[in-house]
């Protein structure tokens, strides 16, 4: 019957998406913080809560992976305006 073949094959794309899911994830590092940071950085994307460790690499999704890379640019121009406006100021 019709219902037994879905029945059937539903476990085996559920499984096949649980594998894409899997190969899709991509490596991240995050380094160690200074002593008194939280020793767990954690990411946020669409509802996905993440708790990566400090100086330990992390197999994350590819959004996890680009969130974490705009974060850390973003906080690199910060560093950099905030240098330019020390200088201008002296």
């Amino acid at each position: 019957s019709p219902e037994t073949e879905e029945a059937k094959t539903s476990p085996e794309t559920e499984e096949a998406k649980t594998e894409k899911v899997k190969d899709d994830r991509v490596e991240v590092f995050i380094p160690k913080g200074q002593a008194n940071e939280d020793p767990n950085l954690f990411v946020s994307v669409n509802g996905k809560n993440y708790l990566l460790p400090r100086g330990k690499k992390s197999k994350v999704p590819p959004e996890i992976a680009e969130e974490i890379r705009r974060a850390n640019e973003a906080e690199e121009m910060m560093d950099v305006h905030i240098d330019e406006m020390l200088k201008a100021s002296k």
